[in-house]
């Protein structure tokens, strides 16, 4: 059963977002083709060495700065100032975060979800500075309610540590490595409270404007275990970005510019959404409960210096399900309108 679901669910994952990549990629490509005005309204009239482009990163819009193709048009002009996106010491910063899903519609498969998160992120030297090991415990919470169905628990915590490495081996080439192992539960059992979500990740650099990517996401989800990254980023000016990597489709592009200091997005994407947490049934019973669904998302987030900024996000979502594991209970759940917001300080 649960191999036969896995298949289904990753079929419709991929049909959803390749809808949607299809779909953004037309208006795409009327930001990309702006003329040499709108480049100058944009670009930061400064000199800089190109040392300074440090490429692609998978998490967020802002992180890739290519040389613009206008830039010979423009006197002074090399390449733009990247923010950087940490801090020259060990700790690296705070974020907190919450958001709430409203469930549409008023039959017994609606669901309403409320979330808090909390996290903090230091820098651990791997040998050299040029080599950081980023590690951020975080502690979340969500308050169910609904569906009135079946019996599933009013709070659902999940507590651990986020480890990411990215090593650059040359100036082309560069891996991103990912574990977040967490317990995740209801914290009235232990049992396969465990959980291991992991990423892995090689990125090349074909030209200024192409990156590649291929590699593997674990989610260590009772309804999806593991899914391929795959696709490619296509830059074809310093504030648009067209990222087709799966499972995480995103189209960004960028506002305002403030030099090295800050800078701000717009994007619209798709992406996963829920989770699996150990819970006990009101019969005494434990079994693994497991909230998913697929998410269409519109969003805004400021980046600043120094591992600072703030995201706005809201969208909707669907092919919403909640099952238990142990006891092959599936409901399907209404659609559903989300928001939320995260600051880092």
């Amino acid at each position: 059963m649960i191999v036969q679901q896995l298949s289904k669910n990753e079929t419709g994952i991929f049909a959803s977002f390749r809808c949607c990549a299809i779909a953004s990629y037309f208006a795409f490509v009327a930001l990309a083709v702006s003329p040499s005005d709108v480049s100058r309204v944009h670009a930061q009239q400064v000199t800089v060495n190109s040392s300074g482009n440090d490429g692609l990163d998978w998490y967020g819009p802002g992180e890739m700065i290519v040389e613009d193709e206008y830039a010979a048009a423009i006197p002074r002009l090399s390449l733009e100032v990247p923010v950087e996106r940490f801090r020259r010491g060990f700790y690296q910063g705070s974020e907190v975060s919450a958001g709430h899903v409203f469930g549409l519609g008023d039959r017994a498969g609606g669901l309403n979800q409320t979330f808090f998160e909390s996290r903090i992120s230091v820098g651990v030297p791997l040998g050299s500075l040029k080599n950081i090991l980023a590690v951020s415990p975080f502690f979340r919470f969500d308050f169910v309610d609904g569906p009135t169905e079946i019996d599933v628990p009013e709070t659902l915590y999940s507590t651990g540590v986020t480890l990411l490495q990215r090593k650059e081996w040359s100036e082309r080439c560069s891996t991103t490595v990912l574990l977040t192992p967490s317990v995740r539960s209801d914290f009235s059992t232990g049992e396969n409270a465990f959980r291991l979500f992991g990423l892995g990740m090689v990125n090349w650099q074909i030209s200024p404007r192409w990156n590649v990517a291929l590699g593997a996401v674990y989610f260590d989800r009772s309804d999806l275990s593991v899914l391929p990254v795959v696709g490619a980023t296509w830059t074809p000016r310093p504030w648009c970005k067209l990222d087709l990597t799966m499972p995480r489709p995103r189209l960004s592009y960028r506002l305002w510019k403030d030099g090295g200091v800050a800078e701000a997005w717009a994007f619209i994407g798709g992406q996963l959404g829920g989770n699996t947490w150990a819970v006990s049934r009101d019969d005494g019973s434990h079994d693994e409960l497991t909230i998913g669904d697929l998410r269409l998302l519109f969003g805004y987030e400021v980046l600043r210096k120094g591992n600072r900024g703030l995201l706005v996000e809201g969208g909707y979502a669907f092919n919403r399900s909640i099952e238990y594991e142990r006891q092959d209970v599936e409901i399907d759940l209404d659609d559903a309108l989300f928001f939320q917001a995260g600051w880092k300080f």
